[in-house]
């Protein structure tokens, strides 16, 4: 079936296309999702309140738990509101391993996510588990969510990334463009990817994966102009938007933090119509 527009494009489509400005072709995100790892966290005691600061500021979209999302459900229930993306696995790597074993599990299915309103949901492909079998089933993980977003039309966002014990830390541009690339050939419809802070890279990053790419903010920044900065040279270097998380609200001033995000990404796009 085509329109005056175009020709016709799926539901999962549609839904991933919903997630950006037209005027500007980028999307901000808002990742508030950590507490799910971390606990609470300083500017996140009151979860209620942080989330309802982050929607008064109008990203394209929130990245939430599915126990946030049970909480704060009536913040996103107005035609205004960003759309909601839920994270449905639990990726035990980095600060968050289980007794200092990595593992990888999912905490929902896409069906369920989709029951409780997600527009998109969020899993994890880490690279570099010590464990050789904890990777490959972090693989599959992704491989089957991938087939079950497709058979309901859900947008699936695979945050691929280097965070495994093997990787020691480290920010290789070439480990994090493999990574990404294998993310959209197991079947994401976005990509959310780690930033080392150079052009050359991002534009290596955005050339080889053949899906958009955002970019995470990593470890929290105490200095705006420093993540302005990064944030110019991801979006110079193509990176289609940003899913910031403590970078956008672990701050005194939560949704003006956010504006001046959004801000950033849209450029003289950002008070267009969404």
């Amino acid at each position: 079936m085509t329109t005056s527009c175009g020709a016709a494009i799926g539901a999962a489509e549609r839904r991933t296309r919903r997630l950006f400005r037209r005027a500007s072709g980028r999307s901000c995100m808002v990742a508030f999702d950590r507490t799910l790892l971390a606990g609470p966290l300083e500017s996140a005691i009151d979860a209620r309140a942080t989330c309802a600061a982050i929607v008064a500021a109008s990203p394209e979209a929130v990245l939430l738990s599915p126990g946030l999302l049970k909480r704060c459900g009536d913040l996103f229930a107005c035609r205004e509101a960003p759309a909601v993306v839920l994270r449905i696995d639990y990726p035990m790597v980095g600060d968050f391993t289980l007794a200092g074993a990595e593992r990888h599990r999912l905490i929902a299915t896409p069906a369920e996510a989709q029951a409780m309103g997600a527009d998109a949901v969020v899993v994890c492909l880490i690279s570099g588990y010590e464990d050789s079998d904890a990777e490959a089933d972090n693989l599959t993980a992704v491989a089957e969510t991938a087939r079950a977003c497709e058979a309901i039309g859900l947008p699936l966002i695979v945050e691929a990334v280097v965070w495994g014990q093997r990787e020691e830390g480290r920010l290789d541009p070439t480990r994090i463009a493999r990574v990404a690339r294998i993310a959209a050939e197991l079947g994401a419809d976005l990509v959310k990817a780690q930033f080392t802070g150079a052009p050359a890279d991002m534009r290596r990053l955005a050339a080889s994966c053949p899906v958009p790419v955002l970019i995470l903010g990593g470890a929290a920044v105490d200095d705006d102009d420093a993540l302005e900065r990064f944030t110019r040279c991801a979006l110079d270097g193509g990176a289609q938007g940003v899913i910031f998380g403590r970078n956008a609200w672990q701050r005194t001033a939560v949704s003006a933090g956010i504006e001046r995000l959004i801000d950033i990404v849209h450029g003289d796009a950002a008070n267009a119509p969404a």
